[in-house]
């Protein structure tokens, strides 16, 4: 007396395909995130550079209001600081060698304002 077999080809097929599948998507995901991003055109990067000389060119003008110094508070950023009083991250960064805008301690002070 034979039964039918309870083993299918489906048993060892099914598995197989769904890790072919997931192996071909993995493989799809790291060529996506392996292709180089798409370089900035010629002219549009010109004109970036043109924007940046005009802007360096140009003097910051510091309002009366504006305070000598600026005493680092938990989450302060660069880009807030300079916000707040008017001026540009770029010249806090020019009365501020060596600092790093990524790793603001709180507690630092900051200059805001050229003593000369």
């Amino acid at each position: 007396m034979h039964g039918r077999s309870r083993f299918s080809v489906w048993t060892i097929v099914a598995p197989l395909a769904l890790i072919g599948v997931f192996a071909l998507a993995v493989m799809l995901v790291r060529d996506a995130l392996d292709q180089p991003a798409p370089a900035a055109s010629e002219p549009a990067a010109a004109q970036a550079a043109e924007a940046d000389e005009a802007a360096a060119e140009q003097p910051v003008t510091v309002g009366p209001d504006v305070p000598p110094s600026y005493k680092i508070r938990k989450g302060d950023t660069l880009s807030a600081i300079a916000e707040r009083y008017g001026v540009t991250e770029d010249y806090i960064r020019e009365l501020n060698p060596g600092l790093d805008p990524l790793a603001l301690i709180p507690g630092e002070r900051i200059k805001l304002r050229d003593s000369a």
